[in-house]
C-alpha cells in the first residue's frame, strides 16, 4: 500500500500498515511527531474503516483546530481509491472541532443558538461533559449510540474540560455489556502547547490527559509510534529529530530545553534588522506556499497590514490572515443560488436546475471567488448544514437559515492554499504544513503570549520550526510596528486595540455589521439600487477582497455620541480619489464597544474610521425579526450577499470638550 505525502512516495512500515488496517473496534493511541505522516495515516485509516463496512455517519472525527480539520479534509479529498463508492463515502464524512461538536450536541439537546453563542467554548464543552456523565439522563448518549468509531486528533493539546469531555465520551460509548466502540487517538506530547495554561487553574490535575487515557483503557489500548519525517527536506528533518530528542529527554531541565531551542532560532537566516515588512515582500516570494507565524493575534494583524501596505486595492497574490478565535463565515455561493428562491422548501431536482441556470452566467474566476463547488457537492453541503441526511431530497430553508451561525455548518475551504501567503499564530498553525515558513521574533515577553513557562516556550518553538518543508527563516520583531493588545468587551467579546497618534480598534467581529443594511431600500435609495448592490457584490467578490473601506458616523436619532440616541457608521468602498458606493451600515454592537473603549477616557466617537479592508463577500440573512422592511425576494428567501471586514480601524481621537 502506497500513498503520496508532501510530494514523497510513502511506503508504510509493517507497524503503520497494521495501524491503518486495524478493525473498527480497536483502541489505538498513535504517537506521531511532526511530518511523520499522521494526517496520511488518519486519512487511510478512515478509508479502511469505510471499506470495512462502517458508514460515514457512524464515524466521529474530532480535531483541535479549524486548520487541522481543513488539513485532514484536504488529505481525504486527495486520496484516489480504486472504488468510486469509497471515494464518495469519504466525501460524506463530517470532521469537526471539539468546540463545534460540543455546540452541535447541545443544540440538538434543545439549547438555543443564541444561548450557546453567549457562552465561552469551555462553558459549552463543560456542559457536554456533564451531560455525558449524567447517569440519570441518557438522552445525550442515546443520540450518539450510532457511533462505531471515534478518531481524535491533536489529543495532547486538550487542556482541562476538553480532555475530560473526550475521556467521558469514550467511556460512555464503551459501557460494559454493549458492543465496544473503537477509537484512534493521535497526537504528540512534544507538541503540547495548549495545556500549560491549566496548570495554575483549580481544575488542573497532576495526571496528563495522555496518561489518563492510558490508565483508563489499558490493557486493551495499543500504542503505535510514527517516527519517520516525510514532510521536510533532509536537513530540516534531521534538525526536527535532534530537537525532539532534546525536548523528550527526562534528564534535561526545562530551562536547558528552552536554551537549545533559542540557540537554533538565533542561527536561522534573518532579514536585516532595519527592514520593515512591506508589500515588496509579496513580489519576492519563494516558490511554493509561505506561512508567517507569530505569537499573538496582534502581531499577525500587524504583519498582514504591513504586507498590504497603503494601497487601496487588495494585493496581487492571495494573502490570508487567520486570527485565533475567529469564526468561519457563510460562503457566498449559498446566497447566489438561493437568495431569489421564495418557496419555503427546495428539492434536489429544483436545486440542480437553479444551480445550472446560475453558474451558466458566471465565468470560472467568479465561480472560484464565490466558493462554488459542483452541484452534487453543493447539495450535500446544504443537506448537512440543514441537519438532514445526505440522502434527503428536500431541504427546509428556514431550518437551513437557523443553522447558518453554527460554527461548523460549512467546511472551511480557505486555509492553507498552496498559492497563498498565510499569516497566523503558531498555535493556529498546528496541524498545518507549508513549503516555506518565516517566524516573527516575539515582541516583549509580557506582550507576546508567553506564559513564562520554559517548557511551554520550548514546545511552542518546536511546533513553529517543524511547520516548514523546504525553507525556514525568521523576521526581526522590529520589522513590524508595535501590535495592538486584546481588550475585553461585553458578552464575552474581545478586540485588538491600542492608543497612539491614532487609535487602532479591531472591527469585523460577527455582528459588527447590520446584515439587513445590505438589502435595505431606505438606506440605498430604492429597491433597484439594492438589486444593483447585490449584483456588484457577486461580480466583484474577487476584486473587492482585501479592498479598503471607510466608515462614516451617522446620527440616526438623539444626541451625538450615543447619549440616549442611535449612532451607526456607513460603510463605503474607498477609492484612490474620494469614496465609492455605499455598501452597508454597522450595528449597535460596534457602537457600544467603541463607546466602552473611548467614553471613560473622555473621547468622542470618531467621525471617520479608516484602513479597514473587506475580508470577503459572504452569505448573510435574518432570523425573522424586522423582515417586513425588506423587499422581495429577500423577504421570502431570507438570504442575500453581504460583507465581512478585517483589520483595525484607525481614527483620530477627540476629547468631548472639543480639544
Amino acid at each position: 500500500m502506497e500513498a503520496l505525502n508532501g510530494g514523497n512516495r510513502w511506503q508504510p512500515s509493517e507497524q503503520q500498515q497494521e495501524l491503518v488496517q486495524a478493525g473498527p473496534e480497536k483502541w489505538l493511541l498513535v504517537v506521531a511527531g511532526p511530518g511523520t505522516g499522521k494526517t496520511q495515516v488518519a486519512a487511510l485509516r478512515l478509508l479502511h474503516l469505510i471499506r470495512s463496512g462502517v458508514q460515514p455517519a457512524q464515524i466521529l472525527v474530532l480535531s483541535f483546530s479549524r486548520s487541522s480539520v481543513t488539513t485532514l479534509t484536504k488529505r481525504l479529498q486527495s486520496l484516489s481509491p480504486e472504488d468510486e463508492a469509497s471515494l464518495e463515502d469519504l466525501r460524506h464524512l463530517a470532521i469537526r472541532t471539539f468546540d463545534a461538536w460540543a455546540f452541535r450536541v447541545l443544540r440538538q439537546g434543545g439549547a438555543t443558538a443564541a444561548e450557546l453563542l453567549s457562552h465561552s467554548h469551555d462553558e459549552n464543552i463543560a456542559l457536554v461533559k456533564v451531560a455525558l456523565e449524567d447517569s440519570s439522563d441518557d438522552s445525550a448518549v442515546e443520540r450518539l449510540s450510532h457511533i462505531r468509531h471515534v478518531i481524535v486528533d491533536e489529543f495532547q493539546d486538550l487542556p482541562g474540560v476538553r480532555s475530560d469531555m473526550v475521556l467521558s465520551l469514550l467511556s460512555r460509548l464503551n459501557t460494559p455489556g454493549k458492543r465496544p466502540v473503537g477509537f484512534t487517538v493521535l497526537g504528540d506530547p512534544i507538541q503540547a502547547i495548549y495545556g500549560f495554561a491549566n496548570r495554575a487553574s483549580a481544575e488542573a490535575t497532576a495526571v496528563s490527559p495522555w496518561d489518563q487515557l492510558k490508565r483508563r483503557f489499558e490493557p486493551q489500548l495499543s500504542e503505535v509510534i510514527l517516527d519517520r519525517n516525510f514532510r521536510s527536506v533532509p536537513h530540516l528533518a534531521d534538525m526536527a529529530g535532534s530537537l525532539r530528542k532534546i525536548l523528550g529527554s527526562p534528564q534535561l531541565p526545562p530551562d536547558k530545553k528552552l536554551e537549545a531551542m533559542r540557540r537554533l532560532l538565533e542561527r536561522l537566516p534573518s532579514s536585516t534588522a532595519d527592514a520593515m515588512i512591506c508589500p515588496q515582500m509579496l513580489r519576492e516570494m519563494p516558490e511554493g506556499s509561505l506561512a508567517i507565524l507569530t505569537r499573538t493575534n496582534g502581531e499577525a494583524l500587524r504583519v498582514w497590514q504591513s504586507l498590504l501596505g497603503k494601497s487601496v486595492e487588495g494585493p496581487g497574490v492571495a494573502v490570508q490572515l487567520r486570527l485565533a478565535g475567529a469564526l468561519p463565515v457563510v460562503p457566498a455561493w449559498i446566497s447566489v443560488l438561493l437568495s431569489k428562491y421564495k418557496n419555503p422548501t427546495i428539492s434536489s431536482t429544483v436545486f440542480r436546475k437553479v444551480f445550472e441556470s446560475t453558474v451558466t452566467d458566471l465565468d470560472d474566476s467568479a465561480r472560484k471567488s464565490l466558493g462554488f463547488h459542483p452541484a452534487d457537492v453543493s447539495w450535500r453541503r446544504l443537506t448537512r448544514a440543514s441537519g438532514v441526511s445526505d440522502a434527503e431530497t428536500v431541504i427546509d430553508l428556514a431550518e437551513l437559515r437557523s443553522r447558518l451561525d453554527w460554527p461548523d455548518s460549512f467546511p472551511d475551504d480557505q486555509s492553507g492554499s498552496s498559492d497563498a501567503v498565510f499569516i497566523t499564530t503558531i498555535h493556529q498553525s498546528k496541524g498545518m504544513e507549508f513549503d516555506n515558513v518565516a517566524l516573527l521574533e516575539a515582541q516583549e515577553r509580557d506582550e507576546a503570549g508567553s506564559s513564562g513557562d520554559d517548557l511551554e516556550e520550548a514546545f511552542v518553538a518546536f511546533v513553529a520550526v517543524t511547520r516548514a518543508g523546504r525553507q525556514l527563516g525568521r523576521l526581526p520583531s522590529s520589522s513590524i510596528y508595535k501590535p495592538p493588545k486584546v481588550r475585553s468587551f461585553r458578552q464575552n467579546r474581545s478586540r485588538l486595540a491600542s492608543w497612539g497618534k491614532m487609535a487602532n480598534f479591531q472591527i469585523g467581529l460577527p455582528g459588527d455589521l447590520d446584515s439587513m443594511s445590505f438589502v435595505d431600500p431606505d438606506l440605498h435609495g430604492g429597491v433597484q439600487q439594492v438589486h444593483a448592490l447585490q449584483q456588484e457584490l457577486m461580480v466583484n467578490a474577487s476584486n473587492w477582497s482585501g479592498h479598503k473601506v471607510v466608515l462614516h458616523k451617522v446620527i440616526l436619532s438623539g444626541q451625538e455620541d450615543g447619549k440616549g440616541g442611535e449612532v451607526r457608521y456607513d460603510v463605503r468602498l474607498q477609492l484612490n480619489e474620494g469614496e465609492g458606493r455605499l455598501l452597508g451600515r454597522t450595528s449597535e454592537q460596534l457602537t457600544w464597544d467603541l463607546l466602552d473603549f473611548l467614553w471613560k477616557a473622555g473621547y468622542s466617537l470618531p467621525k471617520t474610521i479608516y484602513n479597514l479592508r473587506i475580508a470577503s463577500v459572504v452569505t448573510t440573512g435574518f432570523d425573522g425579526e424586522g423582515s417586513n422592511r425588506l423587499p422581495e425576494p429577500w423577504r421570502s428567501s431570507g438570504l442575500w450577499l453581504g460583507l465581512s471586514l478585517l483589520g483595525t480601524g484607525d481614527f483620530k481621537m477627540w476629547k468631548r470638550n472639543g480639544k
